[in-house]
């Protein structure tokens, strides 16, 4: 019965948006009398209101045919590559500090100069998020992908023909760089594109990907020399430059350039030729660009149009869920998600302390990523996304706690010592992946409005990428001063405040459309418990 209620209501709310969007007088009317038909219903039915208020609002969805699927997997495909790519340089780091640290090593560097070719990557990222801002609006998110891949390729062969350390700091630059570009535009383009029902899936699987970039480069660093992993890392960017061509631009740009027949029939691609839901998303998009027009002049300066961005990012629609989800990502870095990626063979190194291989040890911390991130993908479907952030900010917290506590007592010759940092570490990879690195990527597509998707996006990676480099530039230096067991205290006491944000502020965004979760933001919500309570209050009275 529960699930007939909210079918129908579900359907009174499709028929009211239609409605309104094709400007009908007459349906408009009858629509409003079935809205409050509905809203009889629902005060009739409080208490089921007050069991599914996560599971409200809930839109209806078409079904996805053969030619839908097979489209959105290509586009899924071409971005999964591209992210194999982009984790690639990432992780190198971890396999390029050790080699160049050997007595006997091509160029030997010392902790210093190590740190600053980990950090230097992070440091050109946020250049990159903040260019592909402006990028994504004026020459479409597709291209914007496709010129990505070009500092990428440059990265790896400077790389791979160093004939000093300056030859890999620009290297490093400019792979950094590229990956500040990827990561903006992958996450807005897949949201765009993917049917609502596995938009979490898709994003999370290409965080999935991103993860098997960092194992593949560990894997090769493993084996081989850092130069001949340098040139191997050309190939999937070249690889995605190619699959990127056979994929459309994003419908919603389109729209918002004007290029409504075109974006009709990247749409009907998209949608395996379902006239019905491409009319139904056409109208969508078509009414959301219009009110976003209607706020820019064609005759603005550049000082107009800087002061209409600053304004557009100000409005309290777009500056809640940008607060929503720096805060998020900041202490997601601070738990360590990605400065275990960034130094993870010197880490196991010293965290082991030579009782095990240390390349092998942090090949198999990248492979309990990518399986972890890849079980992350199933959970989307089933768990909502404040559970799977709760449940990885908890695990987080108790796994680097316990590991730090230990690691400070330095317990040693007890012959189970390597057993509880063993299954520390094991346990901390896997809750932090989960969650804490798979739902970033997919935040930034979901929560901030399309008008502000290019701008905000680039902004939130700027200041991303930039606290990476920061806590990356002086980890070393930290170590030194608190031991590897005070930097998984401090791990462990980010992921606790993480489980805090989430619990009072992170929206629940599973099921809802993007015009559903723009919607949320407008109607003045900052605390989500607050906006559920107020919810359950007002149907409580109206009974």
């Amino acid at each position: 019965m529960e699930v007939n209620d909210e079918r129908e209501c579900n359907k009174a709310m499709l028929s009211y948006h239609s409605n309104i969007l094709t400007q009908n007088p007459d349906k408009l009317q009858e629509s409003k009398k079935g809205i409050e038909t509905n809203d009889n219903d629902e005060l009739n039915n409080n208490e089921k209101l007050l069991c599914d208020e996560e599971e409200d609002d809930v839109p209806v969805q078409y079904s996805s045919n053969r030619k839908s699927v097979f489209a959105q997997c290509m586009v899924a495909g071409a971005m999964l590559m591209l992210n194999v790519g982009v984790g690639m340089p990432i992780g190198y780091s971890a396999i390029l500090l050790p080699q160049l640290s050997e007595v006997n090593g091509t160029f030997h560097i010392d902790e210093s100069m190590g740190s600053w070719i980990a950090s230097i990557h992070s440091l050109a990222s946020p250049l990159g998020s903040l260019l592909t801002g402006p990028m994504l609006d004026a020459i479409g998110r597709r291209s914007c992908l496709q010129l990505a891949t070009i500092p990428l390729c440059i990265a790896w062969l400077l790389i791979g023909f160093a004939s000093n350390i300056s030859w890999i700091l620009f290297g490093r630059f400019s792979a950094g760089f590229g990956v500040g570009m990827c990561s903006v535009a992958v996450q807005v383009f897949l949201g765009e594109v993917i049917d609502a029902r596995v938009r979490a899936s898709v994003t999370t699987a290409s965080t999935t990907a991103y993860c098997a970039g960092m194992l593949l480069v560990y894997i090769l660093g493993s084996a081989l020399k850092w130069q001949t992993v340098a040139f191997c890392g050309t190939i999937l960017p070249i690889i995605s430059l190619i699959l990127l061509t056979t994929v459309s631009e994003s419908p919603a740009w389109l729209v918002r350039k004007g290029k409504i027949n075109v974006a009709k029939k990247a749409l009907m691609w998209l949608r395996g030729d379902d006239a019905k839901q491409v009319t139904t998303e056409m109208s969508i998009l078509e009414a959301r660009a219009k009110e976003d027009l209607s706020r820019m002049s064609l005759s603005m300066t550049f000082r107009e149009r800087a002061l209409e961005t600053r304004a557009k990012v100000l409005h309290p629609g777009v500056l809640k869920p940008l607060l929503i989800i720096n805060v998020f990502f900041l202490l997601q870095v601070c738990s360590g998600t990605f400065l275990v990626v960034s130094y993870g063979v010197d880490l196991m190194h010293h965290i082991a302390k030579g009782s095990i291989n240390k390349y092998m040890a942090a090949v198999m911390t990248a492979l309990i990523r990518v399986f972890f991130c890849f079980l992350s993908c199933f959970l989307m479907l089933r768990i909502g996304r404040r559970a799977i952030a709760l449940i990885s900010a908890i695990g987080s917290a108790v796994a680097s706690i316990i590991l730090g506590v230990f690691l400070l007592l330095n317990i040693q010759d007890t012959g189970f010592e390597v057993y509880v940092i063993g299954i520390c570490l094991i346990v901390y990879v896997s809750f932090n992946t989960i969650g804490l690195l798979a739902l970033p990527g997919m935040m930034v597509g979901e929560l901030l409005p399309h008008r502000a998707r290019g701008v905000g996006g680039g902004c939130t990676m700027f200041l991303y990428n930039f606290s990476l480099f920061a806590t990356t530039k002086i980890f070393p230096m930290l170590k030194n001063m608190v031991g590897i067991g005070g930097i998984f205290l401090i791990f462990g006491a980010s992921a606790v405040l993480e489980t805090i944000f989430t619990w009072l502020i992170m929206p629940e965004t599973k099921n809802r459309t993007l015009q559903e979760i723009e919607d949320y933001f407008k109607e003045g919500n900052i605390l989500w418990i607050r906006r559920k309570n107020r919810k359950q209050r007002l149907s409580v009275s109206e009974s």
